[in-house]
């Protein structure tokens, strides 16, 4: 196994290069290169749970690790916690005999396998097509290498669940709706059969990308799996399902393809729009969606849009997406951005400040993974530099990130410059301490523009001028007032402001 290990250590220190060591010992230390050809890799794990997390979130970032040491091939994840390593390679047909010790193929602890590829073309055939269908039962799609997410219990995004699912007015209903159909399965649960198949199938969830339709996905699958495991539960995204479908024509292996969808339980289908346009998959979507309908086995879906508005999804199809429950998810208001942080600030031991939580509220409105994203990096940033967790630490790593067309720091730079040059008083003096009756007029001034032409809170302006919020309030209430009283200050202001806005 020493080719095997040179070539498994090449990759983690490639990955060193840019992952951190937390990183590396919690996911990739410890896993094993089993197998390696010209056309596959297999890596082993000592549990489930990691190999199905690494199969949905770190396939392809392990196969660009592999190509740069030389290794272009597809990846497969086995666990060792139930099978052996070399029951995996037998059932994925790896196994064989090599030479005990030779480079490349076997070593002290075990002989590596090798690929017995038969010369004859239909035994190719007969194998290839037998893999595949091996492929349809298992847990792993053979022509991608990536989790097929088709389980009983399966643990694939074991870590989304409702309990982690912050609830917000921009969310409830969605949860709500997600919640019902999964404890629909709990044994001995007063459901109406009629009244679900009327109101909740399909179930229709939609919004714009990040804001946790995958995490309530993943949270009904959990949840059906935990209350009843007989369940068959088939998750796929809708690009997948097109991939599959082509597989399973190009190799024959049709009636397996409609088996493993039809004969489903639960069917839940992730971006649901990239099966629009494509009149094969439609054709065989709206059949599949025909059988499970019929048979009264729940279907849900998630979409960037309402069904009316996909773009060259067929009608038939639409209207079916719009027999049941249709619920949207919005952007996360500004309580629930702070709860999302909170949340996610706890699970990787991070303490925020409430004026940081308040800075990231108020500039990231978009979606739920840039705001997940804002409190690794603001973590990472402290961890790395030992720098405190400040506003101002928090402008310099989400600047990017933040709302509108340019961060805020240079929109704050760009106001007290215009400032500095409209009333000639400097920038330092601006932020500065002197408290002269003309530069605190321009400090005012200046706290009153950058209110209206920025998202920053009043604790992080007030961070700016080195002042707490209180003062910052007081400033901008004292130019209102002036302004009130005086039409011409009111409209040297709104001068300023129009220019600055170009």
């Amino acid at each position: 196994m020493q080719f095997l290990s040179e070539v498994w250590n090449s990759v983690l220190a490639e990955m060193r290069e840019n992952y951190s060591e937390t990183l590396m010992e919690l996911w990739f230390n410890e896993l094993h290169l089993s197998y390696l050809s010209d056309d596959v890799a297999v890596i082993s794990t000592k549990q489930k749970f990691k190999r199905d997390f690494l199969e949905s979130k770190y396939t392809s970032v392990i196969h660009d690790y592999l190509t740069r040491v030389g290794f272009d091939v597809r990846i497969i994840f086995i666990a060792t916690d139930e099978k052996s390593e070399a029951e995996h390679l037998r059932e994925l047909g790896l196994a064989g005999d090599s030479a005990e010790g030779e480079e490349g193929t076997g070593g002290a602890e075990a002989a590596e396998p090798e690929l017995d590829t038969p010369s004859d073309p239909a035994e190719s055939d007969r194998r290839n097509k037998a893999f595949l269908e091996k492929g349809f039962d298992s847990g792993i799609n053979y022509l991608s290498g990536e989790s097929k997410k088709e389980s009983v219990g399966s643990t694939v995004g074991s870590d989304y669940t409702f309990d982690n699912f912050i609830v917000g007015s921009s969310n409830k209903f969605a949860h709500a709706a997600c919640l019902a159909v999964a404890n629909r399965y709990a044994s001995g649960a007063d459901s109406d059969e009629e009244y679900f198949q009327k109101q909740y199938n399909p179930l229709f969830i939609y919004g714009p990308s990040g804001l946790g339709k995958t995490h309530l996905l993943y949270a009904i699958m959990n949840r059906i799996s935990e209350l009843c495991p007989e369940a068959k539960i088939v998750y796929v995204k809708g690009d997948d399902f097109t991939n599959q479908l082509i597989d399973s024509i190009s190799h024959g292996t049709c009636e397996q393809f409609r088996s493993k969808y039809r004969t489903a339980d639960v069917l839940l289908i992730d971006d649901t729009q990239f099966i629009s346009g494509k009149v094969s998959t439609q054709e065989e979507f709206f059949h599949t969606f025909n059988t499970l309908y019929e048979n009264h086995k729940q279907i849900v879906l998630t979409c960037d849009c309402p069904p009316r508005s996909i773009k060259t999804l067929e009608n038939r199809l639409q209207t079916r997406f719009e027999w049941g429950l249709t619920a949207d998810i919005q952007p996360p208001a500004y309580e629930l951005r702070i709860a999302i942080m909170k949340s996610k600030a706890e699970a990787l031991g991070i303490s925020l400040p409430a004026d940081v939580l308040e800075f990231l509220a108020n500039n990231l409105r978009s979606n739920v993974r840039q705001l997940e994203g804002a409190v690794k990096k603001l973590g990472a940033q402290s961890f790395l530099t030992g720098a405190q967790i400040t506003v101002d630490l928090a402008i310099s790593c989400v600047a990017d990130l933040m709302t509108g067309s340019e961060p805020a720091s240079v929109t704050v730079d760009r106001i007290l410059e215009k400032v500095s040059q409209k009333y000639g008083i400097s920038v330092e003096d601006i932020k500065g301490r002197k408290r002269t009756k003309e530069i605190a007029l321009v400090r005012h001034r200046s706290i009153y523009i950058i209110r209206k032409l920025t998202d920053l809170s009043f604790p992080a302006i007030g961070k700016l001028f080195g002042r707490d919020h209180t003062t910052i309030m007081a400033s901008l209430d004292t130019v209102e007032r002036e302004m009130a009283k005086d039409s011409l200050l009111e409209i040297e202001m709104s001068d300023l402001i129009r220019e600055l806005r170009g």
